[in-house]
Formats: structure tokens, C-alpha cells, sequence
């Protein structure tokens, strides 16, 4: 269906039933206003990715017919266009991770995806057009699969096992360039804000990591920005080349959840924020505030704190706690990643999105015990609980603008 213009943030969820909506969620509490619907027919629906324009999303659709098997990338637009992009070949008809067929990144432009997926004999990363253009493009086998776009458009950086590699579009190289080889301390790598270098980490002599920044362009030597006892993984700021960093591998191979660090990239400084277990960190569009993931003692609770970055110690105001569905515990576990492309704060940093079973939101009452699994929006500020906008297992935010 056609979408009118929205006047709150738009949030893409799959439903229930495994469709695809869109809703605008308006600042005043109400039934959300329905700008998308894909009713699943013969398919589900899986992982929308919004366009950096807000205009269209990337979805995964598995057939669920027996006497039909695909799995396929599709584009669907907020005016009713609608393509498949991307179909996984025979014998590569499975997801990567329970409920995650693909993980799909739209070039800062809009013009591709680099698009991770089962190719039949392992993982592989492909560029695919978004719209009319070349067939798509295998640029790396192997797993584990990370990277990240350069901020405009003309270069991928892949971690890719052991391998840091660069692949430059714009020259049209057939095979990319080594940055790196050695035992990955870092997940997903960072572009610094002018797209001339970016950030990953290293192993260094003994059981320690550091953080370094190199050159996109070759030759020089790569800077070390902060000594760390185990592996980091890391989002940068929206704004500036800030990182928030949270440690994820011990010498002994256990995952640490200890608390976050804020990386100050130009004074090579840092700040402790947190030293509580954290499971994830995501900036605030204004790069004022961090949203932090923190489990719940003894519990599958996981706790929603806002630390604000002003001046002075960082202090934990409580935002929400939730159950998370099985779609956002898998996001919350690769936030490094998904933080890069799937948004769960609203572009106007008023709300955050959460999916799962959330606590304190209505439930039993005099009235009986209402539905409660489903999407939320939390008010960032801390001014009013969870607000339940829809029955579905996990959604996100459009970026800024959005359709006029």
C-alpha cells in the first residue's frame, strides 16, 4: 500500500505471522499508523533494512512451500514498488543464524547492498544492485564475515577470518588489499568520520590488544590508540571518531562482559563509562548519550540504562527491562555490526526500540492479562515506561528524513 507522509519516526517489524510492516510511531501515546503492509504469502519475512533514504527496505524471504524452495533478498518500496535483488543459489538455502537469513548493508548511497549469505559451500559476501544494474558481484568467502561501508560509498573494509581486507569499487579491483593478518581481537572494524582511515584491533606481544588506526590510502604505519587486556568490539560515534568499546575475548577464550569505554580516536584518551557486564552500546543520534544493554543478574532480563556523557562521572538512568525476542537477542550479540546498519534509536533520539517481552508494560490487571511479546518504543528521556506499538519479533527505525 501506498504510504501518506509520516509525522513520527517510521519502524519496520516483521509481525507475527512472519509479514512486513511499517508504522509511523507518533509522540502521542495511540494506535500507530500503518505506512506499509507484505502480508506473508507463501513466504517469511525476515531482518528489514531501511534505505538511506527512507524510501525502501531490504527484507529476506524464505518460501515456506514445499515444492518450492527459495530464499531471497527482496526490495519493497513505501509507494508499492517492489524487486527481488538477490536469490540464494541451490544447496545455499539456509540461514546464517536462527531467524537471519542474510545480513544486508546499504551502500551510504542507496545505489547497492553488501549482502552476506549462505552460498552453498560456506558464507559469502556479495555486492548487489539495488535497483536495474550488474548481476551481483562475490567478493569474499569465509566466515566469521564482518565490515563496513566507507562514508561515501566507494570502498568495503572486511574482516574476514583472520584477514583485514580492503576492496576499493571505485578502482575496480578485482581482489582486495591486505590490511591485516593476525588472530582477530575486534569483530566489526570503524571508518573514521572523513573516510582516510579506519579503526580495528590487534593483537600484541603477550595475551594483550590494542586499538589502532590505519590508512585507507597505502604505505605508513598504523597508529596504536589504546592498549586493552583482551579483544574490544566497538561502534563509532555519529558525529565524530569517538568509539564505544566493549571487551569481548579474554586470553583464555571466555567473553567478558565488562562494562563499556568511550575511545577519544584524536587525543588517543579514553573514558570508563560503566564497569558493569554490557552486552551492547549504541550512540545516540547527537553523540550525547549511550543506550547500554546490561543482563540482569541470575536472570534473562536484560536491563536498558541511558548513560549521559556530559561532564563529570557517567551515571545509569534506568530506561526499561525486557526479555528480548530471539531476533534481538542475535542483534544485541553482533551490536558491533547490526549497529552500522539497523537502527533502534529513532532518528530525533526520542525513542528506543526494543522486542520482546517487556517488564512493567500494563500486563495483569483487573482487566485480565493482556498481550505483551510484541515491539516497544521507550522514551529515551526516561519520562514513561514501554510502549508496546506492535505484535512482532523485532524492528528499527528509518534513518533521518525520511519520505517528504
Amino acid at each position: 500500500m501506498a504510504a501518506d507522509a509520516p509525522t513520527g519516526a517510521m519502524l519496520a517489524y516483521i509481525t507475527d505471522d512472519s509479514s512486513l510492516a511499517a508504522i509511523a510511531v507518533e509522540d502521542e501515546p495511540g494506535d500507530p499508523r500503518t505506512l506499509l503492509e507484505m502480508p506473508a504469502e507463501g513466504a517469511v519475512f525476515m531482518w528489514p533494512t531501511w534505505s538511506p533514504d527512507g524510501r525502501s527496505l531490504a527484507v529476506s524471504a524464505s518460501s515456506n512451500r514445499r515444492d518450492d524452495r527459495r530464499l531471497e533478498l527482496w526490495r519493497t518500496d513505501l509507494d508499492g514498488g517492489r524487486a527481488v535483488l538477490y536469490e540464494n543459489p541451490e544447496g545455499g538455502r539456509r540461514v546464517i543464524a536462527p531467524g537471519l537469513a542474510h545480513y544486508a548493508a546499504w551502500s551510504p548511497g542507496g545505489r547497492a547492498l553488501a549482502l552476506a549469505g549462505n552460498a552453498g559451500d560456506g558464507l559469502a559476501l556479495s555486492l548487489v544492485a539495488a535497483r536495474d544494474g550488474p548481476e551481483p558481484r562475490r567478493l569474499v568467502d569465509g566466515a566469521p564475515l564482518y565490515l563496513a561501508w566507507s562514508p561515501e560509498g566507494r570502498a568495503v573494509l572486511i574482516h574476514r577470518g583472520a584477514q583485514l581486507l580492503l576492496f576499493d569499487l571505485a578502482a575496480g579491483a578485482d581482489q582486495p588489499r591486505a590490511i591485516l593478518r593476525a588472530r582477530a581481537t575486534f569483530r566489526a572494524p570503524a571508518w573514521t568520520t572523513d573516510g582516510e582511515h579506519f579503526i580495528y584491533g590487534a593483537p600484541k606481544a603477550g595475551s594483550a590488544s590494542a586499538v589502532y588506526r590505519g590508512r585507507r590510502q597505502p604505505g605508513g604505519e598504523a597508529e596504536e590508540l589504546l592498549e586493552l587486556p583482551s579483544g574490544a568490539a566497538f561502534v563509532r560515534a555519529p558525529r565524530d571518531d569517538r568509539l564505544a568499546l566493549i571487551g569481548i575475548q579474554h586470553e583464555d577464550g571466555a567473553e567478558p562482559r565488562d562494562g563499556v569505554t568511550v575511545l577519544y580516536a584524536e587525543e588517543r584518551a579514553s573514558r570508563r563509562i560503566s564497569e558493569r557486564p554490557a552486552n551492547a552500546a549504541f550512540w545516540t543520534p547527537d553523540g550525547a548519550a549511550l543506550i547500554v544493554f546490561e543482563p540482569a543478574p541470575s536472570s534473562t532480563m536484560i536491563t536498558v540504562n541511558r548513560y549521559d556523557l556530559s561532564e563529570g562521572p557517567a551515571s545509569a538512568a534506568p530506561l526499561a527491562r525486557f526479555q528480548p525476542s530471539a531476533e534481538y537477542a542475535t542483534m544485541l550479540a553482533f551490536f558491533d555490526q547490526f549497529a552500522q546498519t539497523h537502527r533502534i534509536i529513532s532518528p530525533d533520539g526520542k525513542w528506543v526500540a526494543i522486542a520482546g517481552l517487556a517488564l512493567g508494560n500494563g500486563g495483569s490487571s483487573r482487566r485480565g492479562f493482556g498481550p505483551q511479546n510484541g515491539c516497544y518504543v521507550v522514551p529515551v528521556d526516561g519520562s514513561g515506561p514501554p510502549r508496546r506499538v506492535a505484535a512482532g519479533s523485532i524492528g528499527f527505525f528509518s534513518p533521518a528524513g525520511g519520505p517528504p
